[in-house]
């Protein structure tokens, strides 16, 4: 359970108005993925081409992260992405009408064009992955893990009610629940361990191929339409030299 808690607590409780401020922007690079917050509670699904502030890098289970800011319909979420499942650039957050805003815009339409087609076509791999994995004997393990990743907001919303609670009966009730907390989260980590030994030792004897999904017209066409923007594509890694996916 401490180790969960550490886990998700990357960024400080008290962020003053000037470590809000963008230290650059991003886009999501993989068909889709989760945004979590600072508990490890999912905030919402990301998807490949979607464009976000970047906040502050961060560390997510010892690999790199980001913890970003990103707007759907004028509604603000924030939370952590990992690294190696976006792009980060260091650049100024330009506004319209100011001096280097069509540059700024014209890079982020871009990526955002770009990098949800590459998203279309990966969507292929990906589900052809799942449909393998789903024969693994531990296919079981992503749901360990999404459960296991709840269990610290859970306990912090029978914290704030134990602490709520005004009499000794209902204190006891929220302790004790809490306590199954702790139980239930060293079985899930001992259970997400055996499982993850099972699926090393499977996927080496059952590796993916993607060769089968790659010969498919779909996958072709997909990836036919990527070429045109080889050349802008060129020009961006250059002018950011620094900013592609980290593993």
């Amino acid at each position: 359970m401490k180790r969960l808690l550490m886990l998700f607590l990357l960024i400080p409780f008290m962020l003053t108005a000037a470590e809000l401020a963008p230290i650059g922007w991003g886009v999501v690079v993989v068909p889709s993925t989760t945004l979590y917050d600072k508990t490890g509670k999912p905030t919402c699904d990301l998807f490949g081409g979607e464009l976000f502030n970047v906040l502050r890098e961060v560390k997510m289970d010892k690999a790199p992260a980001y913890y970003i800011s990103v707007t759907r319909k004028g509604v603000e979420a924030k939370g952590i992405i990992s690294a190696a499942e976006s792009r980060f650039f260091a650049s100024a957050i330009f506004v319209a009408g100011a001096a280097g805003y069509d540059e700024f815009k014209a890079d982020q339409d871009f990526c955002a064009e770009y990098y949800s087609r590459c998203a279309t076509r990966d969507a292929l791999v990906e589900r052809k992955r799942e449909q393998h994995l789903a024969k693994s004997p531990a296919k079981n393990l992503p749901k360990l893990k999404k459960e296991l990743a709840g269990i610290p907001a859970l306990d912090r919303k029978y914290e704030a009610a134990q602490k709520a609670a005004k009499t000794d009966g209902q204190r006891i009730k929220y302790r004790d629940l809490r306590k199954e907390l702790r139980y239930q989260a060293s079985g899930l980590q001992q259970e997400i361990k055996r499982l993850e030994a099972i699926a090393e030792t499977w996927e080496a004897e059952h590796p993916f191929d993607d060769s089968a999904v790659k010969k498919t017209a779909v996958w072709k066409r997909l990836n036919a339409q990527l070429e045109p923007y080889a050349e802008r594509l060129e020009a961006l890694n250059a002018k950011y030299p620094n900013s592609l996916p980290k593993k």
